[in-house]
């Protein structure tokens, strides 16, 4: 008699417990295209190989039907070009790809590009998908160390040994570990011709963030002999730091 009293109260119990339990919401995506793209992110690392083109990869969880997801494409300037601004899907297809040219690997430096590809219409994205990709575009290149020369920084007031870098495949350089470790200064030399990216430098200031090297007339950034200088603001999110000169004497 205990042991029935016993299950039966052990059963009123799971009933109960069972009854308590939340509402769970299913999901239904009905005819939405559930498009999504991979990742939020991708770098492509051009090389000559590649023949001057790309492809971006979208996704989609409802497969029914024939169907084209309409993209918005920004900050590609004019070196990059889309094949189309949609995505494709024929019935059953769960992947389609946009391709992306650009011009003689050559004509590149190690200047990094950012293309930002959008899904259009909201409504076609997955529940919990990415409906942005960013890609990062920046030619491969193959550094070589030509030595170690001297830095001379107006700005921290003081010279130190440092490491010259040059790419096998460009009129492109890359001081590693400049201020600060991880972070290297880059820059071209074209026929006597120095310029640079905004680029960070290292230095993160607690008020106002990571402090950039920005060109500043760049007319006044020269080579004499080995000796290159750099005419550089030093800006900061809220503002400058102030211009100073930076010079390398090569190795």
């Amino acid at each position: 008699m205990k042991k029935i009293l016993f299950l039966t109260s052990i059963i009123g119990y799971l009933f109960f417990a069972a009854s308590c339990e939340p509402e769970r919401v299913i999901y239904n995506p009905g005819d939405r295209v559930e498009a999504s793209f991979p990742s939020g992110i991708m770098t492509v690392d051009m090389i000559a190989a590649d023949n001057g083109e790309f492809q971006v990869e979208m996704w989609r969880g409802n497969t029914k039907g024939a169907v084209s997801v309409p993209v918005t494409i920004t900050g590609n300037g004019t070196k990059f070009t889309p094949s189309k601004s949609t995505f494709d899907f024929a019935d059953g297809e769960n992947k389609a790809y946009i391709k992306f040219t650009y011009p003689d690997i050559n004509t590149f430096g190690g200047e990094a590009y950012k293309i930002t590809v959008s899904i259009s219409d909201a409504e076609s994205v997955s529940y919990g998908g990415k409906k942005s990709m960013i890609i990062t575009a920046k030619r491969k290149l193959t550094f070589q160390s030509l030595g170690i020369g001297t830095f001379t920084s107006q700005f921290f007031e003081d010279a130190w040994p440092q490491e010259v870098q040059k790419a096998i495949e460009a009129d492109y350089y890359r001081l590693p570990d400049c201020y600060y470790s991880n972070y290297p200064i880059e820059f071209t030399i074209v026929n006597g011709v120095v310029s640079f990216a905004q680029q960070p430098m290292g230095y993160v200031s607690p008020t106002y963030g990571m402090c950039s090297w920005v060109p500043l007339f760049l007319s006044e950034c020269k080579v004499e002999g080995k000796k290159v200088t750099f005419k550089v603001d030093f800006q900061v999110n809220d503002g400058s730091f102030g211009d100073y000169l930076e010079i390398l004497d090569m190795p």
